[in-house]
């Protein structure tokens, strides 16, 4: 913070080159909005006030003065923002008027910068005008930087009862503030549990300026409410942030040998709000990572899942030996009792797996696919299917009711023609007298299909696994044999679903066969 005040003819100046205090809540896209504490010492009466130091992706006429404390009241009259103006031409345009010096061989020259004209420096000295090319060697009075700067400025015009230090607080919004959440699972398929479940954020700063020791708040959604709002700087890519009060920090989670602090969550609407325990500085185009949230020693359920598919005819199947995948899925209780218990947002998880030394190995991904609510369960459906336990899908036999076959409508009739030989003439056909009348078709039968399904499951492990298994089948239909047999248990047949959990023994398979009887026509 540093301030500089000129005693002017219509109003005295002072600058804020940087805040004093900030927090920003960065959303995972939209619009963003800084909140900024400034400190300023301004003199009785008519005052001119600049706030230095906003980020090159701050949006033109978001500006809100919240607050402003001192001696006595500060009206404000007006407030406009200015761009940033530090170029070598502006600095050299400032110098027009001031002493200067420059080199010319192994001589020192001074003089008056009398005009920059390109770049070329019209100066007078001691011995006459000279015109010289600025290099290196050029040095200007500090006063040249006065009211320059490379990064954007908001200017206040306003009115103060007495003199003296004034707090300001300022909102803004800007852009090129981003956030990503990434989950960590350490499996321990033995013990059924995750080891570690870590929550990470990596922030990235795109907004041209540097943050400086700033709390941070996250919320995963998007803020649209500045998207007709114009934008300046030089970086038109990045996500966006908001601010929200402060609020009080988390505890940590450890064990003996790592701990990481959590963040706070709150409820703001129907959104979450997490406040980072530190506060954070990041420069311009750096990422810095930091810890969402860091459990230990969380219970999982470990279920194989065997997923609707079609069924393949005998005759379709031949004598293919590959079979379906079965995959695995963790299910989660998002609760103390499971060293959890604080709202998780969505994101993509890697998951590492002990080999036999312990060490941990990437082994697969999976994600989080929505907000995890205190309370609530959740599953972690792995991508790798697994290696051990597979299925197969066969329709062992199909057969459909025959179509009925329609009589022609209004056969013609046959008879002789009359006369004592009527046995010996021809016979003659001719229409029948109600050709022209419509007949009454019978009501058209119903015809269903019988099929009958086979399922098998195989268990190439060491030890007996229960596998979920889940059919499509019509909405209307007849379990004529139902879903049953060893092994079989929690049957469902509703909304034109079918589920069953299959125990499958160790080194070997299950059988599951049914028959379901379906209309067609």
């Amino acid at each position: 913070m540093s301030k500089n005040q000129e005693q002017g003819t219509s109003a005295t100046t002072a600058v804020s080159r940087n805040a004093s205090a900030s927090e920003m809540t960065v959303y995972i896209g939209g619009p963003a909005i800084v909140r900024e504490q400034r400190q300023v010492e301004v003199a009785e009466g008519k005052v001119s006030v600049t706030l230095e130091g906003l980020p090159e992706q701050y949006v033109p006429g978001s500006l809100t003065i919240s607050k402003a404390t001192g001696p006595g009241g500060l009206k404000l009259s007006a407030f406009s923002y200015r761009p940033a103006n530090l170029s070598l031409e502006a600095l050299l345009q400032k110098a027009v008027g001031k002493s200067i010096s420059f080199s010319i061989g192994e001589s020192t020259v001074k003089g008056t910068l009398c005009h920059v004209i390109g770049h070329q420096l019209v100066v007078k000295t001691d011995q006459g005008v000279q015109v010289v090319a600025y290099d290196s060697s050029l040095v200007l009075d500090s006063a040249c930087l006065a009211e320059l700067t490379a990064l954007p400025a908001v200017h206040l015009e306003a009115r103060a009862a007495k003199a003296g230090a004034f707090d300001l607080g300022i909102m803004y919004a800007t852009s090129g503030l981003e956030w990503k959440p990434r989950f960590e699972a350490f499996y321990d398929a033995a013990a059924e549990k995750l080891t570690r479940l870590a929550c990470w954020v990596d922030i990235t700063n795109e907004s041209g300026a540097p943050v400086r020791d700033t709390r941070f708040q996250l919320i995963h959604g998007y803020n649209n409410g500045y998207n007709s709002q114009p934008q300046y700087g030089v970086r038109p890519r990045g996500a966006r942030m908001a601010m929200a009060a402060a609020v009080p920090m988390g505890g940590a989670l450890e064990s003996a040998s790592f701990g990481a602090d959590s963040a706070e969550v709150e409820s703001v609407g129907e959104q979450k709000l997490y406040t980072l325990p530190v506060e954070l500085s990041i420069e311009p185009g750096e990422t810095k990572t930091t810890a969402l949230m860091l459990a230990e020693n969380v219970p999982v359920t470990a279920e194989y899942l065997l997923s609707p598919g079609y069924f393949p005819s005998k005759a379709q199947l031949r004598d293919r030996q590959d079979k379906l995948p079965v995959h695995v899925r963790l299910l989660v209780k998002n609760d103390a009792a499971s060293s959890l218990g604080v709202a998780l947002p969505p994101g993509a998880v890697n998951v590492f797996e002990p080999d036999s030394k312990g060490s941990l190995q990437r082994t697969d991904q999976t994600n989080v696919s929505t907000h995890v609510a205190v309370g609530e369960s959740f599953q972690l459906t792995l991508q790798t299917p697994s290696r051990d336990v597979k299925a197969k899908r066969c329709l062992v036999s199909v057969k459909d009711d025959p179509e009925a076959v329609e009589p022609p409508a209004n056969p013609p009739t046959v008879r002789p023609l009359g006369g004592p030989d009527v046995g010996q003439r021809p016979q003659v056909t001719v229409v029948a007298d109600n050709a022209d009348k419509p007949v009454e078709k019978p009501a058209k039968k119903p015809r269903f299909r019988t099929e009958t399904r086979e399922v098998v499951v195989f268990n190439y492990k060491d030890k007996a696994v229960d596998v979920l298994v889940q059919d499509t089948v019509p909405g209307e239909v007849e379990f004529t044999k139902p879903i049953g047999g060893n092994g079989v248990k929690n049957v469902s047949t509703t909304g034109g679903a079918a589920s069953y959990l299959v125990t499958v023994p160790a080194g070997g398979e299950t059988k599951v066969k049914y028959t379901i009887k379906y209309r067609i026509a």
